[in-house]
């Protein structure tokens, strides 16, 4: 490791540390610098803790200590009369309803003219608010401090669309670009995020056709179903053409996926090393990654020569088939028509099931978009096909084939999409039953409940799947995954285990392999546990993992780098004005989350604790200073609201007995007042563990 690596990383901790701390450091000042006006004593102001009077250093100005604590966990103020803990609070409470009850006079230093108690309402009330403003105000400064050093982040670029979504339903496209949310500019891919949550009544988007120079209006309803974290639209962010950067990393690493790398020599791979970008296909000029995807597709299952920017030189790259294990499984119900298709005109209705396209009914459904792109390949103008209603009906029609080979893929986290064709117009399921099985056709019939990968590491989460001995095991097919996701997904991803401990005779030696360091990978296979077409008993059969001699991936196996925008400010006022609108719309987000954490349109597994709050940290940092200002803006403001709820222990919760005090002249029942700052305190307890489980794996997120 390098000086200036070492350099980078110690800077970076260093950043994250002073951002993680301010956050809480303003807050604090904020109740100080306003109890002190307000002529409250205050004790002590300790940047970070000195818990059991371990720290850095102290010293005294006035009346009040400073000091660097030895636990960097933010910092505290302590004011004269102030006291959170609810043990300390119900003696202070006993002592004065001790002292009233007597006659005696309070002689209570706690009580005293400088006391934060002795202070008028409206007083009291500024002296807590104030650590919340800071948060705001802290946040708006973080944030005009990005857009002037100006930052780099996703492009508000449609990348793909998932099948049966609401942006598949309203005709995005890939390359659609988002200028605007609700007729406010979009800068980044995470602006369409956040506005997502609370979205329930639509979003506007207006965006920029690449392929018509248009600039088109689309509302969308977003969707939350039970396995999502959060409302969406169902789309993701978008590739550039420039390949991820491999220059200086280990000489045998290249911008390829492993499925690529196998099939390209030396010299091939070489090309491909350094900052480059993909300028042009079979000789074609590519400038968007969506044009890229249709010249490339247009040679489905065809080698592609790619020309590349920096070298001046050509690669080419072979067709990358597809993993399968000869089953066929059987067609489910088309879930989705896209509307004024030719597919909905020509009567295509939702639970339909496909029985033949072109004369063939032995079709493989998790095949079929790929079977229909060689059809546009070929210029076929239409497909006779052939369906089966909900009533049982056989409908004969033709359908005219759109010229559109982009095929939308399954997202990344959800297991339950369907297969689609923006081409035929329609998007279909398959279910696990089998109905063809290559040299075993007693599988027919049957119904796969689970399949493992044998020798494969774990690739999914738990709550679904489980790892076995000898592999990794998918359950509940059908209730929260399916077989498109298995198939063209997971058996696409799998990757081998590594035997850990294995000898070898070398000279008449046993060598130990991990003495060796020599990874020996284990044969991959996937297992599959079949209830038998009589419905009577469960089988296990294993079955080779094959690659497809007319299946092919449509993806070439180029690690792109994801389109980024680059945003900056001319001016300090026009800096100011986007920092306070991202504070207000960071703020309105956390409410918003809030509220639909309750009615269900959020899921409580979408939370974090602090353990992600300093993974996230560590990743924005990494990403320049400019995007670590506007991560410390997001949580600065996190902060602000979640002090602000009326919750007993926190800030909100003190505003609250403080109006009942201004309003009833007198302070909340004390007995009260403790029972609800237990009940605050436990719920704060229940939260933080809740989300340190996440954090940390306990709980699955997905």
């Amino acid at each position: 490791m390098t000086f200036a690596t070492i350099a980078a990383i110690s800077y970076n901790v260093l950043l994250v540390l002073i951002g993680i701390n301010a956050l809480i450091i303003v807050h604090e000042f904020g109740h100080f610098a306003v109890a002190r006006l307000c002529g409250v004593r205050c004790d002590k102001f300790y940047i970070w803790f000195d818990f059991w009077g371990l720290r850095f250093f102290k010293f005294k100005w006035g009346d009040t200590e400073y000091g660097l604590g030895v636990f960097p966990l933010g910092g505290y103020v302590k004011m004269l009369g102030q006291e959170d803990d609810p043990n300390q609070l119900r003696e202070q409470l006993e002592k004065m309803k001790e002292a009233e009850a007597s006659g005696e006079a309070i002689d209570n230093p706690l009580y005293a003219k400088d006391s934060y108690l002795a202070k008028s309402v409206p007083q009291r009330m500024a002296i807590i608010v104030a650590g919340v403003v800071m948060n705001f105000l802290f946040a708006i400064v973080c944030a005009t401090a990005a857009y002037l050093i100006g930052f780099s982040d996703v492009a508000p670029v449609v990348g793909n669309i998932v099948p049966g979504s609401p942006a598949w339903y309203a005709g995005m496209q890939v390359g659609d670009k988002i200028e605007t949310i609700n007729n406010k500019k979009a800068y980044v891919f995470t602006d369409l995020n956040m506005s997502m949550i609370g979205g329930e009544t639509g979003v506007t988007l207006g965006i920029e056709r690449l392929d018509q120079a248009q600039r088109v209006e689309q509302s969308i309803i977003p969707r939350k179903r039970d396995y999502d974290l959060t409302p969406n639209i169902g789309v993701t962010s978008c590739p550039s053409l420039e390949l991820v950067d491999t220059s200086e990393a280990k000489p045998d690493v290249y911008p390829v996926y492993p499925e690529l790398k196998k099939l390209l020599d030396y010299d091939d791979l070489q090309k491909l090393r350094g900052n480059n970008e993909v300028c042009q296909v079979n000789d074609v000029p590519v400038d968007h990654f969506r044009q890229y995807q249709e010249e490339q597709l247009k040679a489905y299952g065809k080698p592609i020569t790619c020309g590349l920017s920096s070298s001046q030189t050509k690669v080419t790259l072979p067709p990358l088939p597809m993993r399968e294990i000869g089953v066929r499984f059987a067609f489910g119900p088309i879930t989705a028509v896209l509307p004024d298709s030719d597919a909905a005109r020509q009567g295509i209705a939702v639970g339909d099931v496909i029985v033949s396209i072109d004369g063939d009914g032995a079709i493989d459904p998790i095949k079929l978009p790929e079977l229909l792109l060689q059809k546009v390949n070929a210029e076929q103008e239409s497909v006779d096909i052939v369906l089966k209603s909900k009533d049982g009906e056989e409908k004969n029609l033709t359908v005219p084939l759109a010229k559109k080979r982009i095929i939308p893929e399954l997202s990344a986290l959800s297991m339950k999409d369907p297969l689609a064709s923006d081409a035929l117009g329609i998007a279909w399921t398959a279910e696990p039953t089998i109905l063809a099985a290559v040299g075993d056709s007693s599988l027919v019939g049957g119904r796969v409940v689970s399949v493992t990968f044998v020798n494969a590491e774990s690739m999914i989460a738990s709550r679904f799947s489980s790892d076995e001995k000898d592999g990794f095991k998918v359950s509940k097919i059908g209730d929260m995954i399916d077989m498109p996701y298995i198939i063209r997904t997971l058996l696409q991803s799998a990757t081998a285990k590594m035997e850990k401990m294995e000898t070898k005779t070398v000279d008449g030696k046993e060598i130990d392999f991990a003495d060796l360091r020599i990874p020996k990978k284990l044969p991959l296979s996937v297992r599959l546990e079949v209830l038998e077409s009589d419905g009577q008993k469960n089988r296990t059969v294993d079955l080779p993992i094959l690659e497809s001699a007319d299946w092919f991936n449509t993806d070439r196996g180029l690690a792109f780098k994801v389109e980024k925008a680059f945003v900056k400010t001319d001016s300090f006022v026009e800096a100011l004005c986007l920092g306070t609108d991202k504070m207000i719309d960071s703020s309105l987000t956390v409410f918003k989350t809030l509220s639909q954490l309750v009615n269900g349109q959020v899921s409580a597994r979408g939370l974090g604790g602090p353990i992600l709050i300093v993974q996230a940290s560590w990743k924005f940092v990494n990403s320049g200073l400019g995007m670590f200002l506007i991560f410390l803006c997001l949580i600065g403001a996190n902060l602000a609201v979640l002090n602000i709820l009326p919750i007993p222990v926190l800030d909100g919760g003190h505003l609250v007995f403080l109006a009942y005090e201004g309003i009833f002249r007198k302070p909340p029942n004390e007995t009260v007042l403790v029972i609800l700052s237990y009940i605050g305190l436990a719920m704060l307890l229940l939260l933080m563990i809740w989300a340190c489980s996440l954090d940390l794996g306990f709980v699955k997120r997905f």
